[in-house]
């Protein structure tokens, strides 16, 4: 099964399509030359988008301001240009999935948008690695892409799969490797890296996910959807697997500043579930 698996992912791209004017805002982004009204031009051809990262522009998920921004450009200006491209990937991405009735569509994107908010806040804290921070956010947002890979790939045979195992005390991965011989982790990376037009270190943080966290951050994303998990925002896929660890002690934070994560995750998740009616 692995085998026919990769075979149809390498031959074609069976999830729906990205929206283009993601590729083109992600050319922009690392384009030196690119200037505000560049990226402006191109999100104002798209209305959803563009009204989408104004309200996140003056949203709790950015931390607002004292003044409001009132153009797309200054929306731009203060969102900066990497964190742009994020926002664009998060209005769009769960267009790919919507057509998917199996899945629990506000329960699969909320623990996405949670991860890919926790990711990000805790390579901040953690990773020297320039590009894993730039890139923490959509390594969080995609981590469970291979799970829809697997929907379009092989819907019976997967949807068959999950009833059979909704009761076991495995993780979903582990079960999906004994059934397929891949799991959704492995399936998720060697899809992106193939068709979408993601920076490596994104991939990478994806494959990376279920290594142990250490103290050089090697891991934030594992750590990310374990505390987003614990938070109760868990993507109702597969068996609902419970976690005991001690987070305040894992990332050395005060329960102060433990609480204060939590409490940024969660209003964040609301904010941006919102813009697809995910709450």
């Amino acid at each position: 099964m692995r085998e026919k698996i990769l075979a149809i992912i390498n031959k074609e791209e069976n999830l729906p399509p990205l929206p283009e004017v993601l590729s083109k805002i992600e050319q922009k982004v690392y384009d030196p030359d690119t200037c505000i009204s560049d990226i402006s031009s191109l999100i104002y051809t798209e209305p959803v988008l563009s009204g989408n990262l104004m309200r996140l522009a003056n949203s709790v998920f950015i931390g607002g301001g004292r003044e409001k921004a009132e153009d797309l450009d200054n929306a731009i200006g203060r969102l900066g240009l990497k964190m742009v491209l994020d926002l664009a990937y998060t209005v769009e991405l769960p267009k790919i999935s919507s057509g998917n009735k199996v899945i629990n569509q506000s329960a699969f994107w909320q623990h996405a948008f949670g991860t890919a908010i926790c990711s990000r806040a805790l390579s901040k804290l953690f990773s020297q690695d320039e590009d894993q921070r730039e890139n923490a956010y959509l390594a969080g947002l995609m981590h469970d892409v291979g799970i829809l890979v697997f929907f379009h790939n092989i819907p019976k045979e997967y949807g068959d799969f999950l009833k059979k195992v909704v009761d076991e005390e495995k993780p979903l991965e582990e079960l999906e490797t004994e059934s397929f011989g891949i799991n959704h982790v492995e399936l998720g990376a060697k899809y992106i890296e193939k068709w979408w037009p993601v920076s490596e270190s994104v991939v990478d943080q994806i494959k990376r996910r279920h290594e142990p966290f250490d103290v050089d951050a090697k891991n934030v994303l594992g750590l990310a959807n374990s505390f987003v998990n614990a938070l109760g925002y868990q993507n109702k896929v597969g068996p609902a697997i419970s976690e005991e660890l001690n987070f305040a002690e894992i990332i050395g934070a005060s329960e102060v500043e433990l609480e204060e994560l939590k409490e940024q995750t969660s209003n964040s998740i609301g904010e941006l579930s919102s813009l697809f009616g995910g709450n």
